[in-house]
């Protein structure tokens, strides 16, 4: 940091003294602000001095080229959660506050994105971040694409003890070079470091790539989820520990076994009904020709009969009922050797008895 920084944040020290002035804070506008109005303004504000109740807003209306970095920082701390398996917590626009001695409120300045990588161990006391109370964010986002934070409020980060500052500018249309420098606190002051700290790996040129493209490429996708493992494994935390990607996993893992289930159901089934029609050829063909042979030792008896002069037509369904699964030599052994036709039905029975228990009818031998 310059001499010129450290002078001012040497002047910030010094109580009663007037230490702001409209050339600290680049594309900015000075309004007077009381204290007792302050809680009430919905507006953005770069600054905010209680000293002389001035505030600083950026010239230029919000807009995507401002918004756009710090909304895509917030999707990524969701993103960088699901992978490491811890939650982040991000506070866009948050209010940085600190008070005097008594308790008087000092300066307040809105950070575009503060984030707590362990939100589960931080205790925020009110709707603001009080600097001289609560855990400081791990990391916060400033965005000058109309602004320049290194003027002065860089150094009331430095002075506050913030540990990792992000000065972002977007794009070639911003009042500088397009970049990202990483601000790390190093003993009292900070050093412009070419990676993150609280993200470890994370460098500022693969940063600068996530926060300002659209849509986000695979190049940065792959810094992203490389960073957020190495997090994880910093931390002994894996995605499973993510409700978000354990409630995930769990349903991919029911719908595969679904999809599995409903993919061997109909392959079971294709199989099944292949098999089927094969064993149903089989049986066909083993029925036909069984059929065959009896039609044929039936036609064969007929004949016998009629060249006795016995009729028996055997074509009434108990007919074909009682000549089922009865030899065609018992057959023929019947028809040569009755009187009648009541008299080959007996011994046709009586042969049917002889097959054993599954005979329909018994009778005796003649």
């Amino acid at each position: 940091m310059s001499a010129a920084s450290l002078d001012e944040v040497r002047a910030d020290r010094e109580p009663g003294s007037t230490r702001y002035r409209d050339e600290d804070f680049p594309g900015c506008v000075s309004f007077p602000l009381p204290a007792g109005r302050l809680e009430h303004y919905e507006g953005r504000l770069e600054f905010w001095d209680g000293g002389t109740e001035t505030a600083w807003k950026v010239c230029e209306p919000t807009s995507i080229y401002h918004e756009g970095p710090s909304q895509m920082l917030v999707q990524m701390a969701g993103q960088f959660a699901m992978l490491r398996g811890s939650r982040i917590a991000c506070y866009g626009s948050a209010d940085l506050l600190r008070r005097d001695a008594t308790g008087r409120k000092r300066w307040l300045m809105q950070a575009d994105v503060a984030l707590y990588l362990h939100p589960d161990r931080v205790r925020l006391q009110g709707p603001a971040i009080y600097v001289d109370a609560d855990p400081l964010p791990d990391v916060v986002l400033e965005v000058d694409h109309t602004t320049d934070v290194r003027r002065r409020k860089l150094g009331i980060y430095m002075e506050s003890g913030f540990p990792e500052i992000w000065v972002l500018v977007p794009w070639e249309s911003s009042v500088r070079r397009p970049g990202l420098a990483i601000h790390v606190r190093r003993g009292d002051g900070y050093r412009e470091e070419r990676s993150s700290r609280a993200f470890p790996g994370w460098k500022a040129e693969e940063i600068h790539r996530a926060l300002t493209e659209a849509p986000m490429s695979e190049v940065a996708w792959r810094a992203l989820e490389r960073t957020a493992r190495a997090m994880g494994a910093r931390e002994g935390t894996k995605p499973e520990d993510d409700p978000l990607m354990r409630s995930h996993s769990a349903q991919v893992l029911a719908e595969g076994h679904r999809e599995g289930h409903a993919e061997g159901h109909r392959e079971g089934r294709a199989e099944g009904h292949r098999e089927g029609r094969a064993e149903g050829r089989r049986e066909g063909r083993a029925e036909g020709h069984r059929e065959g042979v009896a039609q044929g030792h039936m036609n064969a008896v007929v004949q016998v009969l009629e060249a006795r002069g016995i009729a028996v037509t055997l074509d009434a369904a108990e007919d074909r009922e009682l000549v089922a699964g009865v030899p065609g030599d018992a057959l023929m052994a019947a028809a040569l050797a009755c009187t009648d036709a009541a008299d080959f039905r007996r011994r046709v029975l009586a042969q049917r008895g002889r097959q054993g228990p599954g005979a329909a009818h018994g009778g005796d031998d003649p």
